[in-house]
């Protein structure tokens, strides 16, 4: 099976990003003490599965952590492109699956997230294909399977 390797690519998807957080730190319990708890007088065999998967579960803010991690990715590597033109073409669009395009010019690193996704809770990919050219992969409760839009910076 072959496994495409991306330019760049970041995503906004609040369970996804929970569970590889629980997986890191079930990985790294020492870690999960320090930076997460603070205790660095526990030992790390007191630390449960459970336990950590508890914590993430409980966190009523790790919406708002996810996005604003996502929001610096899309910063890193949009900023240079503000002012610019970008160019949309969409397919499989919302519950009858239309195609369509769009121009917008990028005022904020946020209009390449909002300029496209619905105001929804929704799963939103994207990837770097090359040097000015963008792939976004979007899933919500309109289009489970997926919406897929290919940006071209003018």
């Amino acid at each position: 099976m072959e496994t495409k390797t991306y330019v760049w690519e970041t995503y906004y998807d609040v369970y996804a990003y929970m569970q590889n957080e629980i997986d890191f730190f079930k990985r790294d319990k020492q870690e999960f003490l320090v930076s997460i708890l603070g205790d660095e007088e526990r030992e790390t065999e007191s630390v449960t599965d459970k336990e950590i998967e508890e914590h993430f579960n409980n966190d009523y803010y790790i919406g708002e952590y996810h996005w604003e991690y996502f929001i610096e990715d899309l910063e890193e590597e949009f900023r240079q492109h503000i002012g610019k033109t970008i160019y949309v073409e969409g397919i499989n669009i919302g519950w009858r699956n239309r195609n369509g395009h769009k121009e917008f010019e990028l005022k904020s690193v946020k209009d390449i997230f909002r300029e496209i996704a619905p105001k929804c809770d929704l799963k939103y990919y994207i990837t770097k294909e090359k040097e000015g050219e963008y792939e976004v992969r979007i899933s919500h409760h309109d289009s489970p399977m997926g919406e897929y839009y290919n940006i071209k910076i003018k």
